[in-house]
């Protein structure tokens, strides 16, 4: 079974996400969640490593942000089930090189993110 959850405190960022996602034929369902810390739960409630998990995160989120909640679930994820793929307003050189520290993250990306960035996640990871 695939997971597709967004982590999002930005209801339009999740809303473009969404629709890209069916553009490009994208049907599992689509779980969101507006912090790390709701997403967090979820994972500490029903991670299942017979399961895949395709997040896309946001990283500036109140309650808990989007390393926070990587701190979190690094120590029982598997990187062979779970692809985080960072997708962020921010361009700091500093979040970009953060990102290179976790081995959980395959990709970081700008919002908003294009059809085409999409497609190419699709294809390379079997989305």
């Amino acid at each position: 079974m695939k997971h597709i959850l967004i982590v999002d405190d930005d209801p339009v960022s999740i809303l473009i996400l969404k629709k890209n996602l069916e553009l490009i034929h994208v049907t599992e369902e689509i779980t969101t969640f507006s912090n790390g810390k709701e997403a967090f739960v979820f994972f500490k409630e029903q991670y299942n490593e017979e399961e895949n998990y395709f997040i896309f995160l946001d990283i500036n989120m109140p309650h808990m942000n989007g390393w926070e909640f990587l701190n979190e679930i690094d120590p029982f994820v598997k990187k062979i089930n779970t692809y985080i793929f960072i997708l962020t307003s921010s361009i700091n050189k500093v979040d970009m090189d953060k990102a290179t520290q976790y081995l959980l993250i395959e990709k970081y990306l700008t919002k908003p993110i294009s059809k085409d960035a999409l497609k190419e996640i699709k294809d390379k990871n079997d989305l």
